[in-house]
């Protein structure tokens, strides 16, 4: 796609929305439109100089020393920083330069904006990248890419207070990328997933301190092996909450933790495509994939189903191996708090589903063949079945509101990303609702 020309676009932005301890409930009407690429008066406006102090560290501003993201981008080494003042920057970023920090100076008054023209706002295609405390909208694919499926496999990214929303593909997707870190995000309104790991080997990703809503898929793990992990964060009012799926290659040693799965299948959400719809209303699906963990979560009110073990959406997988889901409150779920869908009609021997405060598990007989004894008992298997639901355009989805960015993004060094840490899930701890 040809990049339109660079505009940066000055309007005072009043985000005065629902607090984000109010969630929605089924049915309600979360709004229209926000922004359609001018002020509100239909005017646009010319670049900004900006007003605001030198920042005390060195770095490469936007708009003061490069007109543009991709500019300033374009001139960076490895190390550099590039500090972005606040304004609407409607642009198509791509990096390719390794181990440089793209940083806006406010998370909630730096946008890059695709004005549901563009297709992706950031697309990395480096290794050691950091973007930090802005917010990416309103794009027709992605928001945000990290993309090594063309190899090698990148390594080594962190997206730290981002906000993203109103995009047609995923918050942020991260595709064949190892060591990937997603900090204090949030991501809202996208007809893929807030944020989508896929087809990694030897992983280490970690999700922390995030949430995600009104998508298609809160979060999604496809075909990454070794070590993604979802921590102490929030999925809440998607079409499906947590999706963990064998893509083009299984998944395996994937892990939630300390994570509140609430309220997923809600039809006022966008959705891209329609078959994702077979796990609509379910808080966390297993399909397919070998030695899933999901301990000290909250997993409430989703409107099926709490936690589905089946085959993964294209049923190319076998059924799931060596799951635990264990030491979480799972209730409120009319189809089962856990249902054990498995296509070969026989429980795994290695399934373990224990001390689960509340839940009840369907069909009646699978307590007896997933006590963590490697036990052979065969257990009832259930039918699952879903299809297409309403949905709305992911344009009409409520942005987010104001949340709190980085404390000192003028003086605070920049730091390229390193490897990541996962942390010890038995430190997790259960999510108050």
């Amino acid at each position: 796609m040809s990049h339109p020309r660079s505009k940066v676009f000055v309007a005072a932005l009043a985000l005065s929305l629902i607090a984000a301890a109010c969630a929605p409930r089924e049915g309600d009407d979360i709004g229209s439109p926000v922004f359609n690429g001018t002020t509100p008066e239909g005017e646009i406006v010319e670049p900004p100089i900006s007003t605001l102090p030198a920042p005390e560290i060195n770095a490469i501003r936007v708009p003061v020393d490069a007109g543009s993201i991709q500019e300033a981008v374009d001139r960076a080494q490895p190390g550099d920083l590039v500090l972005v003042d606040p304004g609407i920057y409607t642009e198509q970023v791509t990096v390719r330069t390794p181990d440089i920090v793209i940083r806006g100076r406010n998370r909630n008054t730096v946008f890059v904006d695709g004005l549901h023209e563009i297709g992706t706002g950031f697309t990395v295609l480096a290794d050691g990248v950091a973007l930090e405390n802005m917010t990416v909208r309103n794009y027709t694919a992605d928001a945000i890419v990290v993309d090594g499926t063309a190899g090698p496999a990148r390594n080594r990214f962190r997206a730290l207070h981002i906000t993203t929303s109103n995009s047609d593909g995923s918050g942020i997707a991260l595709r064949s990328v190892t060591n990937a870190e997603v900090r204090q995000g949030w991501f809202s309104g996208h007809g893929d997933a807030g944020v989508s790991v896929e087809s990694c080997a030897n992983c280490s990703t970690l999700i922390t301190l995030s949430l995600a809503e009104f998508s298609a898929r809160g979060f999604s793990i496809t075909g990454a092996s070794e070590g993604v992990t979802v921590f102490a964060s929030t999925s809440r009012n998607n079409r499906a909450g947590i999706i963990i799926e064998d893509g083009d290659q299984p998944s395996s040693g994937v892990t939630i933790a300390g994570t509140l799965i609430q309220n997923n299948g809600f039809t006022q959400s966008p959705n891209n495509t329609d078959a994702w719809d077979t796990f609509f209303g379910v808080g966390a699906q297993v399909g397919g994939t070998f030695a899933t963990t999901l301990t000290a979560n909250r997993v409430v009110g989703n409107t099926r189903a709490g936690v589905l073990l089946t085959q993964n959406l294209l049923a190319t997988s076998n059924d799931p191996v060596g799951t635990n889901v264990s030491n979480n409150i799972i209730v409120d779920h009319p189809e089962g708090d856990v249902v054990l869908a498995a296509a070969n009609g026989i429980a795994d021997p290695g399934l373990c589903i224990l001390d689960n405060v509340g839940a009840v598990l369907s069909p009646e007989g699978v307590a007896a063949a997933s006590t963590c004894t490697e036990s052979n008992t065969a257990a009832p298997i259930s039918v699952w079945s879903g299809g297409p639901r309403d949905s709305i355009p992911h344009q009409n989805v409520q942005i987010p509101p104001e949340i709190d960015g980085m404390a000192n993004p003028d003086s605070e060094p920049p730091t390229p990303a390193g490897p990541v840490q996962l942390p010890d899930p038995s430190s997790a701890v259960v999510p108050d609702a």
